[in-house]
């Protein structure tokens, strides 16, 4: 769930990243999409977007920070997201749109997704737009997979090809360090892999589920899980090496979050989670990134 805050003419939306807790996928559908089962959670790493209406027909969309593989035209999630907002509805009018990044792309972290449903619900809420709840989920949805959950303010489970979804309240606060590596890896690419690599041995997010709510954080360690990393090693050869720099240090689990490249290991507490990274940082290069986040 994004905040969005009004100066004098312009609202600033915060747009979260999110970390999988849970992640299975059950199969190909008939409509190219994978079923799947996913528990996400939002984290305390955002990305800005400045959000100004105008006169002016139009989008004015940049995003100065980008990265290479960040695409700072029509292409971005944001603009896609308006710009469908705006053949729903019918209307005109303009913005002028200022995306700051700080959550990596090609992390597995939902950056983009997030980026797309924050400028969706500040489109709506800036421009007055008569469009239910339901309307502009269906719109998030089909921009991408990851969207509809950043509608959500708390933890939550998504089934389908992700776009059903329901909250998991009351669970403890939960922190984190992240690992994000130099490289990324296109999501595309490791679901391509993922049935051929699938050993049919499914698993289910009810035990999981019970812990978070139970909030024994040692026993919902052992239940976090991620079917992409299997695909994930074949594609990228130096899955292992990055993962185990994580399970070096005594957090609960190390995982991969989504389709990667991002790694995260659960702590026990803010200073646990500070701990780690600190020696962490000592054991990794200058263009791999770490991060401290909390949900």
């Amino acid at each position: 769930m994004m905040f969005l805050y009004k100066s004098k003419t312009f609202w600033t939306a915060y747009a979260p990243a999110k970390l999988n807790l849970f992640f299975e996928v059950y199969g190909k559908r008939n409509d190219g999409f994978h079923e799947i089962t996913s528990i996400a959670v939002p984290i305390r790493l955002y990305d800005t977007l400045i959000f100004e209406p105008t006169e002016k027909e139009g989008i004015d969309f940049t995003c100065p920070n980008a990265s290479s593989d960040i695409p700072d035209n029509e292409n971005n999630l944001v603009v896609r997201a308006i710009r469908l907002l705006q053949k729903r509805t019918g209307i005109v009018y303009g913005a002028k749109i200022r995306l700051f990044k700080r959550i990596p792309s090609q992390a597995g972290l939902g950056g983009g997704s997030s980026d797309a449903a924050a400028a969706l619900q500040t489109a709506r809420h800036v421009w007055n737009l008569d469009i239910s709840d339901k309307e502009l989920l269906n719109i998030a949805a089909e921009i991408g997979s990851d969207c509809p959950i950043f509608f959500h303010r708390n933890a939550g489970i998504s089934y389908g090809r992700g776009e059903i979804i329901r909250s998991i309240v009351s669970i403890p606060k939960l922190h984190f360090v992240i690992l994000k590596p130099s490289e990324g890896l296109s999501t595309a690419t490791v679901y391509n892999q993922c049935m051929p690599c699938h050993d049919l041995q499914f698993q289910y997010p009810e035990k999981l589920i019970t812990e978070l709510k139970r909030g024994d954080l040692a026993r919902m360690g052992r239940y976090f899980f991620n079917r992409l990393e299997i695909p994930a090693q074949v594609v990228w050869q130096p899955f292992r090496q990055f993962k185990q720099k994580l399970e070096k240090f005594d957090c609960l689990t190390v995982c991969m979050s989504g389709s990667g490249t991002a790694f995260y290991g659960l702590c026990r507490n803010a200073r646990h989670a500070i701990c780690v990274a600190g020696q962490l940082r000592q054991r990794v290069t200058k263009n791999d990134h770490v991060f401290v986040a909390s949900s």
